[in-house]
């Protein structure tokens, strides 16, 4: 008659358990420090040899909500029905002159503006300039008399002249 041996099973090995154990724990830390942003790259900011660049670094944004944005609106100007009016707009800024028989006043400004010609008797004169580069918007200049346009001009270009004259 044979002795039989006992056959062995999991439980008679507890080190296998423990290990199976700790096995599954590193795995899942090694999986969330990878998906979470830690990876496996160098974050010190030194190139390994032979490399020419870093991995960058990943950074979450969270959508905390709406944005909030507010638009300055410059409101239109009113010209009066008496006097000599030059107006000029744009939504960047502008220098420019503008005036009577020679005698020109120079501004800078941005938005829609009106300045009043003194002494308008001759030859009204504007020459305006866009501040910038933009080709999105148009720089416009409007000559009013008695409280109607008597000349009109405008130009898109990047840093666009307006030069107008009446009469």
């Amino acid at each position: 008659m044979r002795h039989g041996r006992r056959r062995r099973d999991f439980s008679d090995m507890p080190w296998v358990t423990i290990a199976a154990v700790i096995g599954v724990i590193a795995v899942v830390i090694i999986a969330a420090v990878f998906f979470l942003g830690g990876g496996l790259g160098d974050s010190s900011g030194s190139a390994s040899p032979g490399s020419s660049s870093v991995a960058p670094k990943t950074t979450l944004l969270k959508n905390t909500g709406v944005a909030s944005i507010t638009v300055k609106v410059t409101p239109t100007v009113s010209v009066p029905a008496s006097g000599t009016y030059v107006e000029v707009d744009y939504l960047g800024s502008f220098t420019g002159t503008y005036g009577a028989n020679g005698v020109l006043e120079k501004v800078q400004n941005s938005g829609n503006r009106l300045y009043t010609v003194e002494n308008a008797t001759g030859t009204i004169s504007a020459k305006f300039q866009k501040g910038d580069s933009s080709k999105s918007h148009d720089l416009t200049v409007q000559i009013w008399q008695d409280g109607k346009a008597v000349k009109f001009a405008s130009n898109r270009s990047a840093y666009g002249i307006v030069n107008i004259k009446y009469p």
